[in-house]
């Protein structure tokens, strides 16, 4: 989730889009082996892009599955694959995996340092409320930050876009399925910060199209914890020194109160229908990087896998700070649609980030045509 506070440090270039045409650089709506391709499809009368990458051996004619990635607040698409994650794309090649990269709804904004940027977001359930079935969603003194046009008059605790981000969602998960060579049964969903708020609460409300999901560093504001409508396994990755989205419940640094670990995955565990205890829970990975995992109904579609990442913060598990912009970017391939937005440094593949492994091989752990389709 990217706060204006974080603004401060970033120079926005003025990047014209003549100049990208000139430099031959143009959305491609041709999914190429190997390579990121931009597309769009309509919702509700907008033109909403995302953007695909094919890892080599998917014209051997299996099908494979696929990973829906979205950014976190005031991130992009292509910014979450190359600074975010530090390069998702490579890790996907070697899982064998199709990546498929939303863009949530933006607007330009004036940040505190009087810099102009892209303020971006996803709509999950508590769009423009002040209050909840815990009581109120931000403190009093909490940061107010710009209100999307599309709100109109926002609350004081709001901060995302009002759009139909779940409908968005769901075309784009029917358009896939059309026009790619993919495992219809292996529908994976994960994202980051405001990403991974939105990726919870797909899994609630359209749990039908998934396998599993990944929430990391994210979870939705307290009182709107949700539950699938089957069972659906899913992974929380989360920083103890997080003060952006604190895994405990306890007022954020800008002063927001989100759901903890503990009270989503209870939640989550009813619609499940999970009812066992919490019990230690480890592999190779996590205890090589000191990570703290419990489990409930490990090893089955019920799975429900809760890790704390003790020296972490609020970044991509196994990525520090610092490379770039930390995501607050766009690839040369999203530039034309964002000519205001810095662009994003090159991954550095020098680093295994072990986050993104960890996300890949829960999501191989678990393969929905093993247990039978649910939909």
């Amino acid at each position: 989730m990217m706060r204006i506070s974080d603004l401060s440090g970033i120079s926005f270039a003025l990047i014209l889009a003549t100049a990208l045409v000139a430099c031959g650089i143009v959305s491609n709506e041709t999914a190429d082996v190997g390579e990121m391709s931009r597309h769009t499809i309509e919702h509700q009368g907008l033109e909403r892009e995302y953007f695909i990458y094919l890892p080599p051996g998917y014209e051997s004619g299996g099908e494979l599955p696929v990973v829906f990635f979205l950014h976190g607040f005031g991130g992009t698409a292509t910014g979450s694959e190359a600074e975010t994650t530090n390069g998702l794309n490579r890790y996907a090649a070697n899982y064998g995996y199709v990546m498929v990269y939303p863009q949530g709804a933006w607007f330009m904004s004036d940040g505190s340092s009087g810099e102009r940027w892209e303020v971006t977001s996803w709509n999950f359930v508590s769009g423009t409320l002040d209050e909840g079935p815990e009581g109120p969603l931000c403190a009093p003194d909490a940061v107010k930050y710009p209100c999307p046009p599309d709100c109109g008059d926002c609350s004081r605790c709001a901060w995302t876009s009002c759009r139909d981000d779940l409908g968005f969602l769901e075309k784009l998960f029917e358009t896939v399925a059309t026009d790619l060579n993919v495992n219809r049964d292996r529908y994976y969903l994960s994202g980051f910060s405001n990403g991974s708020m939105m990726t919870q609460y797909v899994g609630c409300m359209a749990s039908n199209w998934l396998a599993a999901v990944a929430l990391v560093g994210g979870r939705i504001v307290r009182g709107y914890q949700c539950a699938p409508t089957k069972a659906l396994p899913v992974l929380q990755v989360n920083g103890a020194r997080d003060e952006v989205v604190p895994n405990d419940g306890r007022v954020s640094a800008d002063g927001y109160f989100y759901a903890s670990t503990n009270a989503t995955k209870l939640e989550w565990n009813k619609g499940t229908g999970c009812t066992t205890e919490p019990e230690p829970w480890s592999n190779e990975m996590t205890e090589n990087h000191g990570l703290q995992c419990s489990a409930t109904c490990a090893g089955t579609n019920q799975e429900s896998i809760d890790c704390l990442w003790p020296d972490g913060d609020h970044h991509w598990p196994g990525y520090p700070a610092g490379h770039g912009t930390d995501g607050y970017c766009v690839s040369a391939l999203q530039q034309a649609s964002m000519p205001e937005q810095t662009l994003c440094v090159e991954p550095d593949t020098d680093v295994d980030v072990w986050g993104s492994r960890l996300m890949f091989d829960f999501f191989d752990s678990h393969k929905q045509q093993e247990y039978g389709d649910d939909t």
